[in-house]
């Protein structure tokens, strides 16, 4: 061996800058991956908390007491419903058209579930549930009040002292998921608690940015 890098020691430097080269590539090509998996992190951290935000605003947006004229006349109706009936489920149907002009931005944010659960952990989905329980609850919601607006205001049988008590605790309780209102209120909570879930993910990531 000895012999050899003796006939052929110009051959020596030129094998050495070849073996330079090849480290310093893989090194490169290794950084590289790292940076861009890092950039991959950082962009759907960004995104993904952006929609949570914006899904926030949302939902209050949906939640808003204050109506506006022909809303939930989208509704298909039964055509045997009588005027007073068709009036009170489409009040409560109001809900649903508010969520079908957003219907694009949770699109967006449930389509991100599950690449975020596998960058960041099977334990990351919990925001992702929660929203998913907010949006059943205010479904509920929507189904329930129409029937019971129309008892309470339109249908007018007699009932006893506890049927009326009983109906209009199922109304308050429904309506205080179906309206925002002031604090405290349930679903608020829950979508403060969401936030802050996929902030504790998020924020981290972001500040290393």
């Amino acid at each position: 061996m000895i012999k050899y890098l003796l006939e052929h020691w110009w051959d020596v430097p030129q094998a050495i800058a070849v073996i330079l080269a090849s480290i310093v590539a893989i090194y490169g090509v290794n950084n590289w991956r790292r940076e861009a998996r890092g950039k991959r992190k950082l962009d759907l951290a960004e995104e993904t908390l952006s929609l949570f935000y914006e899904v926030k605003d949302v939902i209050s947006d949906i939640r808003s007491p204050y109506g506006y004229q022909h809303e939930g006349e989208s509704r298909q109706k039964d055509e045997r419903e009588p005027p007073e009936k068709t009036a009170a489920l489409n009040r409560a149907y109001a809900l649903r058209e508010r969520y079908m002009k957003h219907v694009e931005t949770f699109g967006k944010l449930r389509a991100l579930r599950y690449r975020f659960m596998a960058v960041f952990g099977k334990e990351t989905a919990q925001p992702f549930d929660k929203l998913g329980e907010i949006l059943g609850e205010l479904n509920m919601a929507m189904i329930m009040l129409g029937d019971l607006w129309y008892q309470r205001d339109i249908d007018y049988r007699v009932r006893t002292k506890d049927e009326a008590q009983r109906l209009q605790d199922d109304i308050r309780k429904y309506e205080a998921i179906f309206w925002e209102g002031p604090p405290p209120n349930l679903i608020s909570k829950k979508v403060d608690e969401m936030i802050s879930e996929i902030e504790k993910v998020c924020a981290p990531i972001l500040s290393k940015a």
